[in-house]
């Protein structure tokens, strides 16, 4: 086999791995997938930066995210109309091909076979947490680090700047693994000012033209999830696996954190081993692992809310270091058999990871989903709201992305409105330190919002202790793996 084969074989089985997660997820995308998804239809068809087609806001918590996933509805727009999952399914088979091919690049650079990384695609790409969450900016942020790792590895400064840059606009709080990464790699760390001067030279103008145009550099979603308290007494991203998802989702939870628990282990003997052998692969791979684990402590200190993506980053990266890390340590051993039974296990994980009730595939709803509907009742629900409410507003019931996306129309809430958050940011920067204060200010010093306008409908929950005036139509959902059978009520507002 040819050295150009051999290179390429990787990335196409990283776009074969890509595909399959897209068909399987493909109908049972969670609530706030739909949000992106609403926000990158929004921009492919109007160019507006909304999630409803009237109103600008800024609540999309991974502008690239968007730009791809708008992308995507481009390139499908002429075969399939706007088609929000194949979109999506485009998006994420090339991002788990470019995952692969940079994977494949540090096996290389670390002189072990490339289906170390292939092992460690599927080890990553199988996570529960993961899967749950596709459509929100888990793959890309898997794809993200890996690339980081290989422009480390590499030892160029440029490209590496080029690559955090991006990174930083798909989440900023990947600027954790981009400082780590930087001053592990020798080969980074030298050109520093290289990879600086290329990063803010490629991240600052999105970052000026959110805080000019959209009112704010960074997305609202940092003030909405900071202050949001939703999942209960001592339910935070720190205890919130064992707390919140585990009474619940027991297997699912078991198999999202093996890989990074044997990636803290795989860690620990790579710091140890690197006093004795030290190279880029191994201190780049040290970097990522200690990149997941910083990660996890700030998002532990902020006191966030357990959303299962807030755990990928950590999860994925401590997965990768586990799968790559032994395949550097059993290097010199030539233990082959190593590599086929990772693989099998990972493939074996994801097995065990869909409950019976997702199956037939495509599932209905993911291993971990907690809404208050099933994706297919909420699109629905959303189509005939939309018919109903015409050009008039309407108020969220709580969840809003699917109800969005299908609905085409103006609902409200604090993700689609800025004149619903504003009182949540007046709050937030009134109840920060000094310094956090001056930041919020300075951030929202060019936001300027209006009073909210008159909405005249509502959709509720129906509560047996509140219930809503008599609507205009009601619909019962059955949702998935936690919630019971519930009713949802639209009415005119009083």
């Amino acid at each position: 086999m040819s050295t150009w084969s051999r290179r390429s074989a990787l990335p196409l089985f990283g776009l074969l791995v890509g595909a399959a997660l897209s068909l399987v997820a493909s109908r049972g995308l969670i609530d706030d997938t739909y949000i992106t998804l609403a926000y990158a239809r929004n921009l492919a068809e109007h160019g507006h930066w909304g999630m409803t087609p009237g109103i600008t806001s800024n609540a999309a918590t991974s502008p690239l995210n968007v730009a791809l996933l708008a992308l995507g509805f481009l390139v499908v727009g002429p075969f399939a109309g706007a088609d929000g999952e194949l979109a999506l399914g485009v998006v994420t088979t090339v991002l788990a091909g470019v995952a692969a091919g940079c994977a494949g690049y540090v096996a290389r650079r670390a002189g072990i076979s490339q289906w170390w990384a292939g092992a460690a695609l599927v080890v990553v790409l199988a996570n529960p947490l993961l899967v749950s969450a596709l459509g929100l900016e888990v793959v890309l942020l898997f794809t993200a680090m890996t690339a980081l790792l290989a422009t480390a590895v590499a030892g160029r400064p440029l490209l590496y700047g080029v690559v955090a840059a991006f990174s930083l606009i798909a989440r900023l709080d990947m600027v954790v693994f981009v400082v780590v990464l930087a001053l592990a790699c020798r080969g980074v760390r030298r050109r520093l000012h290289v990879a600086v001067g290329f990063c803010c030279l490629v991240a600052l103008p999105w970052f000026a033209a959110s805080w000019w145009w959209l009112g704010s550099a960074i997305p609202d979603t940092f003030v909405i999830k900071t202050n949001q308290r939703s999942f209960g007494e001592g339910r935070t991203y720190l205890r919130g696996l064992w707390t919140h998802y585990w009474p619940n989702t027991p297997v699912a939870v078991g198999v999202s954190v093996i890989g990074a628990a044997i990636g803290v282990l795989v860690l620990l003997v790579l710091l140890v081993n690197l006093v004795r052998v030290r190279d880029e692969v191994r201190s780049g791979l040290v970097a990522l692992g200690v990149g997941g684990v910083l990660y996890f402590a700030v998002y532990s200190v902020l006191g966030v809310p357990p959303y299962q993506w807030y755990y990928v980053p950590p999860a994925a990266s401590l997965s990768c270091v586990a799968v790559l890390g032994l395949g550097v340590l059993l290097r010199d051993r030539g233990r082959r058999v190593a590599t086929f039974a990772l693989s099998a296990a990972a493939l074996g994980g994801l097995a065990a990871a869909v409950p019976p009730s997702a199956l037939p595939l495509p599932w209905a709803y993911p291993p971990v989903f907690g809404n208050f509907a099933t994706p297919t009742e909420y699109r629905a629900i959303g189509s005939e709201v939309g018919d109903l409410v015409g050009d008039q507003r309407v108020t969220a019931p709580g969840e809003i992305g699917t109800l969005a996306y299908a609905c085409d129309c103006d609902i409200i809430d604090q993700f689609s409105d800025p004149a619903v958050l504003q009182p949540q940011i007046d709050a937030r920067i009134a109840d920060a330190d000094p310094v956090l204060g001056k930041l919020l200010e300075w951030n929202y010093a060019n936001r300027h919002v209006g009073p909210e306008p008159a909405t005249p409908w509502v959709l509720r929950w129906q509560s047996a202790l509140y219930p809503p005036p008599e609507g205009v139509r009601r619909w019962t959902t059955t949702a998935g793996t936690w919630q019971t059978k519930d009713v949802l009520v639209l009415f005119r507002a009083q």
